[in-house]
């Protein structure tokens, strides 16, 4: 009778534990997290290890213009960026055989001029990889191990849902959105991996202005508590900061969050735009899982 017990348990499925270890371990790679932003090394093409930012916010990935002249991979003509701070044309073309640890696909970004952009102690960027690389998978950001893993759904990502801090998951136009409870109001929110951020005992939040109202229900929000500068796709911002009691999620709560308020550009421009979190939100939980198969943000279960 016990062993069949023990037999039982044991084709149920892993543990939570095992759960969360399969999740961080297979299919995972080395990363650098730089402001709370990982880092991976891919390969485009030439068998050359370059750095790529992993950004959850971005449905599409892009390339550096300097390393589509080194490739010699063609144009394939001209489209449009929208981001934080605005609107930006770039052109696309396609790397044939783009590697990221076990995976290999055919990729089709944008191409714009990178340098910009820092990776691992200045080195130069390579690239964004967006949700047309990892949306059909499981991804999991391992910050207490400096890996990055992707994997497909399976035991492992559906036991961690059930037993795990999770939040339901939906698709905007690519892009992760959760709803929170700020302040005792529903919040939606994107997950915006590509969000960097310095190292602040508070929760961060990013808010639209018509978010940011409806959580004052008329109330004067006064001064802020400082001004900050920002830049982003289009251009460059500046942001108020506003603070807040309290944010509930996927049965976690941050008590006294800071609220940054966007201006209406670029994206925020839009009526229907939705502020953002990003990975520093769950840094201090060691590791956050973005599963986008099953549509659920899971953090591991509370000590």
């Amino acid at each position: 009778m016990l062993q069949a017990l023990i037999l039982s348990l044991a084709a149920s499925g892993p543990t939570c534990a095992a759960a969360f270890e399969a999740l961080r371990t297979d299919g995972a790679v080395e990363a650098a997290y730089v402001a709370h932003v990982a880092f991976v090394r891919a390969d485009p093409g030439d068998g050359q290890a370059r750095w790529f930012l992993v950004d959850t916010g971005a449905n599409r990935s892009a390339l550096d213009a300097g390393v589509v002249r080194t490739l010699g991979l063609p144009d394939e003509g001209g489209t449009t960026v929208e981001g934080t701070a605005g609107v930006v044309e770039v052109s696309s073309t396609t790397v044939p055989r783009f590697t990221l640890g076990p995976v290999t696909t055919r990729l089709s970004p944008t191409v714009s001029d990178l340098s910009g952009l820092a990776g691992p102690e200045g080195a130069p960027v390579a690239g964004i990889l967006g949700s047309d690389l990892f949306g059909q998978a499981v991804l999991t950001f391992d910050f207490e191990r400096g890996r990055l893993a992707l994997a497909p759904a399976g035991e492992a990502s559906a036991t961690a849902a059930t037993c795990g801090r999770s939040a339901s998951m939906r698709d905007d136009n690519g892009i992760p959105r959760v709803t929170g409870e700020l302040d005792g109001r529903p919040v939606e929110l994107r997950y915006d991996s590509g969000a960097g951020l310095f190292d602040d005992p508070h929760l961060w939040i990013n808010l639209s202005q018509p978010q940011h109202a409806a959580t004052l229900d008329g109330r004067d929000p006064g001064e802020p508590l400082e001004v900050l500068g920002g830049s982003g796709t289009g251009g460059s911002v500046r942001l108020p900061v506003y603070a807040a009691a309290r944010f509930r999620m996927g049965g976690i709560e941050w008590a006294e969050p800071r609220l940054i308020v966007q201006p209406p550009q670029g994206y925020f421009a839009r009526p229907e735009a939705v502020g953002f979190i990003g990975n520093a939100a769950f840094r201090p939980f060691g590791m956050v899982v973005i599963d986008y198969p099953g549509g659920r943000l899971t953090a591991p279960p509370a000590d």
